[in-house]
C-alpha cells in the first residue's frame, strides 16, 4: 500500500515535471512562429555587404573573412556555390553539405555551427568559440535544477508531516487494542497537532469513564468516588 507521504511527494514531482514539459513545449511553439526565413535573409544581406564579390581573388575573400571573424569573435568559413571551401578563419568548420537549402545547424568535432546561404549563392558557416548552450537547453536546465531543488527540500516537510500522522494512527490502534493510557505527542501548532491534542483528550475521557469502581485510591479518585456514590 502506498503511504500518504509518497502520494503527496509524487504530486510534487508530477507538478514539477509538468512545469518543465509545458515550458519547453511553449518555447518550441514560440520558436516555430518566429520569422526564420526573414532573419536569415537579413543576416545574409549584412554579411554579403562585408564580403567582396564572388569573383574576387581568394586573397581578398580571405582578408574579408578574417576581418569578419575578428569583429564578431567567431570562427568563420566561406564556401562557394558548390559548397567548396574558399576562405576560413579560426578553428576548422564543416562543409555545409548536410543542411537544408536555406541553411541550418551543423554538428561536428568542434561543436555546433550555423550555416546559411548568402544571396549570391555562396555559403557562410559560423561558430562561437565559447560554444554557448542553446536557449532551449538553458531553459530546460534551469527548470530541471529548480525542480530537483524543490523536490529535495520538500521531501523532509512532507515526510515530517506524514510521520506525525503515522504516530497518531499508531496511537489510535493501540487505544483500540485496549491500552487506554495511550497518548500521542503534540508537535507544532497546525491541524495535525490539534488532532493529536483532541485524541489525547478523547483517550483521557475514555480512560476515565472506563475505570473500575474500585479505583478510588488511584489517580482518578474524585471521579471514582462519584461513581461509587452513584
Amino acid at each position: 500500500m502506498r503511504r500518504l507521504y509518497q502520494k503527496i511527494y509524487l504530486v510534487f514531482l508530477a507538478s514539477l515535471i509538468a512545469v518543465v514539459a509545458i515550458s519547453g513545449l511553449s518555447w518550441r511553439i514560440g520558436q516555430a512562429n518566429l520569422p526564420h526565413s526573414e532573419v536569415l535573409d537579413l543576416a545574409g544581406e549584412l554579411v554579403l555587404a562585408a564580403l567582396p564579390p564572388a569573383d574576387a581573388p581568394p586573397q581578398a575573400q580571405q582578408r574579408a573573412v578574417e576581418r569578419l571573424g575578428r569583429q564578431l569573435r567567431i570562427d568563420v568559413a566561406l564556401f562557394d556555390q558548390t559548397r567548396a571551401p574558399v576562405a576560413a578563419t579560426g578553428r576548422p568548420l564543416p562543409q555545409p553539405t548536410s543542411v537544408a537549402p536555406s541553411g541550418g545547424w551543423l554538428y561536428g568535432r568542434g561543436g555546433p555551427a550555423w550555416a546559411f546561404r548568402l544571396p549570391d549563392g555562396r555559403w557562410l558557416v559560423a561558430r562561437s568559440p565559447l560554444r554557448p548552450a542553446g536557449p532551449l537547453l538553458g531553459l530546460v536546465f534551469f527548470l530541471t535544477a529548480m525542480a530537483i531543488a524543490i523536490a529535495v527540500f520538500s521531501y523532509p516537510v512532507v515526510r515530517g508531516l506524514t510521520k506525525r500522522i503515522e504516530r497518531l494512527q499508531a496511537g489510535v490502534e493501540t487505544l483500540g487494542a485496549g491500552n487506554l493510557a495511550t497518548r500521542v505527542a503534540v508537535e507544532g501548532r497546525d491541524e495535525v497537532a490539534q488532532l493529536a491534542a483532541s485524541f489525547n483528550r478523547a483517550a483521557a475521557r475514555i480512560e476515565e469513564l472506563s475505570a473500575p469502581t474500585g479505583c478510588c485510591s488511584l489517580t482518578h479518585r474524585t471521579n471514582c468516588a462519584r461513581r461509587c456514590r452513584a
